[in-house]
């Protein structure tokens, strides 16, 4: 969260820099809204890229068609804005976060063996994504229309945490790798197991500009309802390894392995806010 925290701070250190100079007609400086959010990422395989290593010879893999997708997602969304003056605002945009979905698609290979197959997975891992985002919104119209869009842009920052890969994936990687090491090393009679076990795969935190239009309609001169559509242009990489004990019984890294996950989501938002 050190990275999050930097970078919050100089924007958070701008907008109190100008509370004192605040000013909107109607007197009404900060909003808060609460609603739902629905994630829908726009994602692709991007490949998966390996490397072998003892005892097996050390090998560079690329599996292009493989990869993983991101599946839709719903949480509870938080809207906090401070008003600039009438038409400029800042927010900062909040949630409980959403766990998100990975399916697989197509084979991933190794020294010309597929491994494991990814399609066969209703879903190929899980991980919780915390999407904190900073924008500047313009709105439209005078303060006391009753609808008033608007247009913002801004930072989302991406932190994913607790990935969890399906049981059944680590059983096949399992098989096919004691397969291809007793193809390798016959004189083991085909007894050899290197008791192969994925290690805990790490997602790259990520920065992303997102772009938003949206409107809000005042039902009083607190209460309000609000809508919007994002879009954030954001990609990850996940990393992995495999790990197990060579012939001999030392523990190593049999193989390492990353993709790049294209994620870029469209994001809804529909709530009920209150101004003060």
């Amino acid at each position: 969260m050190k990275k999050l925290t930097l970078a919050i701070l100089p924007l958070a250190a701008v907008g109190l820099s100008t509370v004192t100079h605040a000013a909107t007609s109607d007197g009404k400086t900060f909003g808060v809204s609460t609603g739902w959010l629905h994630v829908m990422p726009q994602s692709n395989p991007q490949g998966v890229n390996g490397q072998t290593q003892s005892p097996f010879p050390t090998t560079m893999s690329n599996s292009p068609h493989a990869g993983f997708e991101v599946q839709d997602s719903n949480t509870v969304g938080v809207m906090l804005d401070y008003f600039v003056n009438d038409h400029v605002s800042l927010e900062l945009v909040l949630g409980a976060p959403p766990e998100m979905e990975l399916s697989g698609k197509n084979a991933i290979s190794v020294l010309g063996h597929d491994i494991v197959s990814l399609d066969k997975f209703s879903k190929a891992a899980t991980t919780d994504a915390y999407t904190p985002t900073i924008a500047a919104r313009y709105h439209f119209g005078s303060i006391h229309n009753k609808f008033r869009p608007y247009v913002a842009a801004g930072l989302m920052y991406a932190h994913f945490s607790n990935v969890k890969t399906d049981a059944a994936i680590n059983s096949e990687l399992k098989a096919t790798i004691n397969g291809i090491a007793n193809q390798k090393f016959p004189q083991f009679g085909g007894k050899l197991d290197l008791q192969p076990s994925l290690g805990k795969v790490k997602v790259d935190d990520a920065f992303a500009p997102v772009i938003t239009i949206g409107a809000d309609y005042n039902i009083t001169k607190e209460w309000f309802a609000t809508a919007s559509i994002s879009y954030a242009h954001l990609s990850t990489t996940a990393k992995l390894n495999v790990n197990g004990i060579t012939p001999t019984g030392t523990p190593t890294t049999l193989i390492t392995g990353k993709s790049d996950i294209q994620i870029n989501p469209i994001v809804t938002y529909v709530g009920i806010g209150y101004r003060f």
